[in-house]
């Protein structure tokens, strides 16, 4: 089954509605081993290492939450 990894984030201090975005981190083309239940029990760890290394989210972002989605997944804008 095809798996996207979507993570929503958010500005640190912003409380207006809209700071928040959806990102595709990953996908099961790019992490073939991954399956639904791996993404779900251990995404936090790899999440942390994406945003960390990210050239926008790396600083005054948090991670809100994260889904792993079947099938492809279509950014809907603010999240």
């Amino acid at each position: 089954m095809f798996i996207t990894v979507v993570a929503v984030l958010c500005r640190l201090g912003a409380a207006a509605s809209g700071s928040c975005v959806e990102e595709i981190v990953t996908d099961s083309n790019m992490t073939p081993e991954m399956s639904m239940m791996a993404c779900a029990v251990g995404a936090q760890a790899p999440l942390a290492k994406w945003m960390d290394e990210h050239p926008i989210y790396h600083a005054n972002w948090r991670l809100d939450r994260y889904k792993c989605v079947p099938g492809h997944y279509e950014i809907k804008g603010h999240a």
